[in-house]
Parts: C-alpha cells; sequence; structure tokens
C-alpha cells in the first residue's frame, strides 16, 4: 500500500521519493569461518580494497536510474498505476517520465532541493562494482562481511556467491541495463594449490597432454533393422478360399515361380469356368470366319456376313483374355481347374513369414507366406527432429548392433524422410545395408553415428576433464607439483566420450582428467559457503 501511495505522489508532483539507507551490518557478520589445519587445497586470488559508496543525495535510485520505489522494471505491478495515469511510453514499455530515450536529458532531484523553479542538480547514480558486476553497496566479493547480513534477508545466491537479487549471473540483464559488463570467471590469478605431493596422488588425479586430433561432427542417434521393403513379397488369398496344400516353411530358400501353397477357391473356379466358355466361343468364332470368308471368295456369301464373323471373333478374344487376366490376378495359371491355384514365388528370396495352415480358410487379403531377398537389409534411424537438417544422403554412417556384442559396421546414408513423425518427433533415416551372409536380422536394435561434417583438426578432451562453472565451461591444466590453473575454454558438440576444444587451451598442455570436479569444487568454495582463503 505505501508503494502505490508513493507512486500516486510522483505522478502528482513530478518529483522522487527518497528511501532510508539500510542500517550498518552487525559487526558480527564481518567474522569468517576460521582455516583448519585439515584443508589440503585452497584457491588463491588478489584481495581487492572495499572501495567506499558515496552518500546517496536525493532519491534512491535502482540500477535502472530511476527512483527505485518507482521503477517498473523492479516492481512490474506498478505499471497498471502509471498507465491508468497516461504515464507510458508504449514504445520502450516504460513509464513516459522515466524513458531516458524519449527523453535524454531526465534526471531525478530531492525533494529536499532547490525552491520551485530553481534549477535541479543532477542525482549521481549508485556506485557500480565494475569488477564482480552488481551494486558496490551489495559486493558481497568486496564485502564479505555483508554476506551474514543478505542470507538472514533470504537475499542470498549460494550458488554464485551474490545477493539473489542482483546477481549477475541469475540476472545478467540487470548488469546490461546499467552499462556494464559481468564479472570474469575464475578471476585473473586463481590457482588451486594441494598442500603437498603425496596429498595429489591420494586424490587420485590424472591429467593428460592435450594434442590435436583429426575429427569430425557426428550425431549419435537410434534405430533398427528391417527387410528391403522393395525386395519384400507379402502373398494372400485375392478373395476366401481353402488352403489346399503348404510347401514351403520359415526360413527355405526358394527360387522365382517355386510353388508355395496350393488354394482353392470358388471364385477361381468359376473365373476358370468363364475361361473354357470364352475358349470355346473363341473356337468357334475363328471357325465361322473362315467358312465365311471360303464363302465370299466363291461368291456364295456376301461381304457383310465376312464382317459380322470378324466382329464376333474379336468379341470372343476380348472375353478369353478378361477371363484369362481374371486368373492371373488370382495367381491361378490358365491350365488349373476345379477352382485350384497355386501361389508361386515372385523373385528368388527366403521365407521369412508363413501364416498358410492347410484346411484353414483364407480371408481376402490375407497375408499367408512372405518372401524377402536377404541380401539387402534397411537400417531404420530416427534423427529428432531439431537435428534432422544436419543429416543428408551420402554422409558417413558407422552402425553398431548391440544383439551381435557391439559388432560394427560402416554404410552412408540412403534416404531422408520429407515428414516428422506426429508422435515420435523424430524424422526416419534409411541406410541400405549389404547383407551377402545373411546375418543380420530385420528387428535388431542398433546405435548409429551420422558424421555430420567434414574432418577437421582440435584439441580432444575426456569428457570428465571439462567442467561447468558460473556458466563457463573450464579445464585445469596443472602448472606445477600440486598447483593448477583454471583455464575458461570453448568447446564443441561431444563427439562420443570426447570433447573438442575450440578456443582457450593450447597443444601440449597438461590437462587434469581424473579429478576435475574435485578441483572445481575448491574454486567455488566462496560460492557455496565454505570459504577461500586469499593470498
Amino acid at each position: 500500500m505505501h508503494l502505490l501511495c508513493a507512486v500516486l505522489f510522483f505522478l502528482s508532483h513530478a518529483t522522487g521519493c527518497t528511501k532510508g539507507e539500510a542500517p550498518a551490518p552487525d559487526a558480527k557478520a564481518e567474522a569468517r569461518t576460521p582455516k583448519t589445519e585439515a584443508t589440503t587445497a585452497v584457491a588463491t586470488r588478489e584481495a581487492k580494497p572495499a572501495p567506499s559508496s558515496p552518500a546517496a543525495a536525493g532519491p534512491k535510485l535502482c540500477q535502472h536510474g530511476v527512483p527505485a520505489e518507482l521503477c517498473t522494471q523492479c516492481s512490474p505491478e506498478l505499471s497498471e498505476v502509471f498507465k491508468e495515469k497516461g504515464d507510458w511510453c508504449s514504445s520502450h514499455n516504460l513509464p513516459e517520465s522515466h524513458c531516458f530515450k524519449c527523453n535524454p536529458n531526465l534526471t531525478f532531484a530531492s525533494t529536499q532541493g532547490p525552491e520551485a523553479g530553481e534549477a535541479h542538480a543532477p542525482v549521481p547514480q549508485e556506485a557500480w562494482c565494475g569488477e564482480h558486476g552488481v551494486p558496490e553497496a551489495k559486493c558481497t566479493k568486496c564485502k564479505p562481511q555483508l554476506i551474514a547480513k543478505f542470507i538472514e534477508a533470504g537475499d542470498y545466491c549460494r550458488e554464485h556467491g551474490y545477493p539473489e537479487s542482483v546477481c549477475p549471473y541469475c540476472h545478467p540483464e540487470l548488469v546490461k541495463a546499467a552499462g556494464q559488463q559481468p564479472p570474469e570467471f575464475p578471476e585473473p590469478g586463481t590457482l588451486v594449490r594441494l598442500a603437498s605431493v603425496d596429498i595429489e596422488r591420494k586424490a587420485g588425479i590424472q591429467t593428460q597432454r592435450a594434442e590435436a586430433q583429426s575429427f569430425a561432427q557426428t550425431l549419435e542417434v537410434v534405430g533398427q533393422l528391417d527387410f528391403n521393403q522393395n525386395r519384400l513379397a507379402q502373398l494372400s488369398a485375392r478373395a476366401e478360399a481353402l488352403i489346399a496344400e503348404v510347401k514351403v516353411d520359415v526360413g527355405d530358400v526358394v527360387k522365382a515361380g517355386q510353388p508355395l501353397a496350393v488354394l482353392t477357391s470358388a471364385g477361381v473356379g468359376e473365373t476358370q469356368a468363364q475361361l473354357s466358355a470364352s475358349k470355346a466361343r473363341l473356337e468357334t468364332a475363328r471357325a465361322a470366319l473362315a467358312r465365311e470368308e471360303a464363302l465370299a471368295q466363291r461368291g456364295i456369301s456376301p461381304l457383310k456376313e465376312v464382317q459380322e464373323a470378324k466382329s464376333a471373333l474379336a468379341a470372343a478374344e476380348a472375353e478369353y483374355q478378361a477371363a484369362l487376366a481374371g486368373l492371373s490376378a488370382a495367381g491361378a495359371s490358365a491350365g488349373s481347374t476345379g477352382g485350384r491355384y497355386v501361389l508361386g514365388a515372385p523373385f528368388a528370396g527366403t521365407v521369412v513369414l508363413r501364416d498358410a495352415v492347410a484346411g484353414r480358410t483364407a480371408s481376402a487379403g490375407q497375408t499367408l507366406i512372405a518372401v524377402a531377398d536377404l541380401t539387402t537389409m534397411w537400417a531404420l534411424l530416427e534423427v529428432p527432429e531439431e537435428s534432422a537438417t544436419l543429416v543428408k544422403p551420402g554422409q558417413k554412417v558407422a552402425l553398431r548392433f548391440e544383439g551381435q556384442g557391439g559388432h560394427l559396421r560402416e554404410a552412408t546414408v540412403s534416404r531422408v524422410a520429407a515428414t516428422v513423425d506426429p508422435a515420435s518427433r523424430t524424422v526416419r533415416v534409411r541406410v541400405d545395408l549389404p547383407n551377402p551372409d545373411a546375418s543380420l536380422k530385420a528387428g535388431l536394435f542398433l546405435r548409429a553415428s551420422i558424421q555430420v561434417s567434414g574432418e577437421k583438426e582440435a584439441l580432444l578432451l575426456p569428457r570428465e576433464a571439462i567442467q561447468e562453472a558460473q556458466g563457463r565451461h573450464l579445464v585445469f591444466v596443472r602448472s606445477g607439483e600440486g598447483v593448477y590453473q583454471p583455464v575458461p575454454v570453448e568447446v564443441g558438440a561431444a563427439q562420443g566420450n570426447r570433447v573438442p576444444v575450440l578456443q582457450g587451451l593450447s597443444a601440449g598442455a597438461e590437462v587434469v582428467t581424473t579429478g576435475a570436479f574435485l578441483l572445481k569444487t575448491e574454486i567455488l568454495k566462496d560460492s557455496i559457503g565454505a570459504g577461500c582463503v586469499d593470498d
């Protein structure tokens, strides 16, 4: 309520308001955690003298340069009050009376200042700690005695060691709004020293030399094997039929045209009868045409009779071809009778499915036998939609089959789907795999590594060597016995268990691998409340 009244007072009198200064911190808060003899590692850095904060003149200004109690960026709930009073800059989403872009000469003067009509002196903005990127009065790095005060007030970021309300890592927008730079991390000169080589050995710290190696960016995905759908035949009854005989079983290798099953169908029997009748009519029409042509040559039969005989022959041939096509569509041959017909293999391959049992009735369209050419298989990979644009036909792929003891095969991308699966949000990618020994089985689970970039040189380090702190990637370089320096680096996408270092590290540096996390905790001790030792 007091805050709302302050806003209304400001809008009525067009002057700032003052805010009382915080009381001086308790002397007890200045005490720090004493060191113990058990300490084996410390992070050292130069100590910075605490600069004095200038006395405030006029209204208390926030980091945005406006009266702290009226700032709509610090207190968004005040925006509606300014809008109701018609004091709002829609272009910059600020009160018009606070907008420095629309009013470059805008200042806020003390309500205790000159009389009306006299010039107002500009009010100095809150001093800023350029090294740590927070207001000087709230810098717990320069004034560690303030830590207890902010912890008691519930305004302390234990992860980064600053007041939560102005933490430059949690709220980088505040630093930017104040025209400052975020603090550098780790601070220049930071080192981690172990008390002795024996402690270094007991801590299990291991290092390796950073060496330039060739690598290519890869994309790790999963998938499974399937039959080559272009060489897979699913044989079925065209109409309801009785399975009279099954001649093959799963795993049998068959030749093109080899009989696989014998079926009996009333519909096929009817088509066979139509074929026999149309064949008889065709023979009769051919004989009638020959007779009419002979009579016409002797002048006995008119030419009209010859033309009619030719038309009858053409109709009989069409009827016969139609009946023949009907049998062929049903899988029956022209010589079969009694409604019996044979399902034959369309090409050489292996029987991979059998759902046919003698004496059972098969419905139309039911797959009874499937034949596949196993000389090639398809690896179907599921690529996340956000990475799908990186994958293109012709890229190299390394495939590892979990069911074959991690057996590795290399191939190339054949096809990339044009749609995203709505359920899994993945794009299907196909890889054609030669399978001359038929050792690959459909349904086999696999992991694939797709090379999505050309090869280049970079320093490759194990994942465990790369640590992340304060939003930056770090490695620890051994500069002497028990002495380690945290070095900020820029890294690329991980390649399996290795991470490429793009900038910040020189070849030949001795980098900590095992134990890097332990060293990271040492340089973060001041952030998590354990304290650190300053030389």
